[in-house]
């Protein structure tokens, strides 16, 4: 253990034995064997490489807006890149992964363009929402990015749009060992101040919807897409022409629907104002969330035959 925290003092600032409680947006999660603060890509592709050649278990940590951090914490390393540096060049925004979402929302629009302006919804870090296909309002980051660089097998390489194989709140990151290093947005002008006041639209909507002063990891479920027509004959609930038009059931309705808005396991409550959103009303367990969230699933699967997907990134 020693030694090891020696090597990886040689990239960043190390803490040993740190809660993940700390750096979870849920306040929820038990020690990490290492946690490493990274400034700069340059270390973070050097650490990267490190812990690949040893064999040594890492995760990427964002803001830890989207995830839930088991009350046993992780064996291993937790890395939680810090380079937020960004470039915006005409209608092109190279973001590093370490910067905020809500940032590069707001640098957008100073810089008089459109298409991001949602990201003001999104908490976290670019590197997060590429990851995820993040999305709010109706937009995605599929619809903005161009190519993303990442780190991997220890090389620096770029991919396209098409190569990130983005779908609904999903990517090819999900499915590799890719780390996202930066990524390259195209936006497009905006008419007089038509950006910032998009972000404006969309910061006071999501405070209206969203449950505030709350600690929690945004939403839960992925809503449900109606891609499947089967879906448009739900049991025992009929679904509204808006949801039918759109093809998407948000997940949130669902919840209020089976009547679970409220329902409290522990220290970890349903929202009153959001159905798709678990507060911790303080004291609250992963295991708490964990057990809510099943009981949730089991719920709405009796009585509408519907499973809801976890959106969440779940740290075990």
């Amino acid at each position: 253990m020693t030694e090891l925290y020696s090597k990886l003092k040689q990239f960043g600032h190390v803490k040993y034995n740190e809660p993940l409680s700390k750096h979870t947006s849920f306040k929820l999660g038990g020690p990490a064997d290492f946690f490493a603060i990274i400034d700069t890509k340059e270390s973070f592709i050097q650490a990267v490489r490190f812990l690949e050649e040893e064999g040594i278990d890492y995760m990427l940590l964002g803001q830890g807006t989207n995830v839930v951090a088991s009350d046993d914490g992780f064996r291993g390393v937790i890395i939680q890149m810090r380079d937020t540096a960004y470039h915006v060049d005409g209608v092109t925004i190279r973001a590093a992964a370490g910067c905020a979402t809500v940032e590069i929302a707001h640098a957008s629009a100073k810089a008089g363009l459109t298409g991001f302006a949602w990201g003001v919804g999104v908490p976290g870090t670019i590197g997060g929402a590429v990851r995820g296909n993040a999305g709010a309002m109706g937009g995605e980051m599929k619809d903005v990015v161009v190519s993303i660089e990442v780190l991997r097998d220890g090389g620096v390489m770029n991919l396209s749009n098409a190569a990130c194989v983005f779908g609904y709140r999903d990517s090819i990151f999900k499915r590799n060992h890719d780390c996202i290093l930066e990524a390259t947005l195209q936006l497009t002008p905006a008419a007089d101040a038509q950006g910032m006041k998009e972000v404006l639209n969309h910061l006071a909507y999501r405070n209206k919807t969203q449950p505030q002063g709350w600690s929690s990891s945004g939403c839960i479920f992925k809503n449900v897409l109606l891609d499947d027509p089967s879906l448009l004959s739900v049991k025992n609930i009929e679904i509204p022409v808006v949801f039918q038009e759109k093809k998407v059931i948000p997940a949130g309705w669902l919840v209020e629907q089976a009547g679970l808005k409220g329902a409290q396991i522990g220290g970890a409550k349903v929202s009153e104002k959001h159905g798709n959103f678990i507060v911790n009303t303080g004291g609250a367990s992963a295991t708490d969330v964990f057990s809510l969230i099943e009981m949730i699933q089991e719920t709405v699967y009796t009585q509408y035959g519907i499973t809801l997907e976890e959106e969440i990134q779940r740290i075990e």
